[in-house]
């Protein structure tokens, strides 16, 4: 091949990379255009429904805050109280 078909393979193959360069950058600009245009028509809507998913999570987090501590306390105030004896009892053989 001479140089002369070399570069003009070249300057051919630059010449499609940089219009497949375009085809795909459009896609990549048009998109969050229109997703951003209309994202207030569809906001809307979704309010609602976010507003009744948060108040059903408030929820769910009251009752297991609930749940946990009713099954938690008693554990805690045996391992407190347990604790505790051991200290007292500690101190009081340590003093003598």
């Amino acid at each position: 091949m001479s140089p002369e078909a070399v570069a003009i393979g070249r300057n051919l193959a630059l010449i499609l990379l940089a219009i497949e360069a375009m085809v795909l950058a459009v896609p990549l600009l048009v998109i969050p255009f229109y997703a951003v245009r209309y994202l207030r028509r569809v906001g809307a809507p979704t309010r609602g429904i976010l507003r009744r998913i948060r108040q059903g999570t408030k929820q769910a987090e009251k009752t297991t805050k609930l749940v946990s501590s009713i099954a938690v306390q008693p554990f805690l105030w045996t391992g407190a109280a347990a604790e505790g004896l051991k200290r007292g009892l500690g101190y009081l053989v340590g003093r003598r």
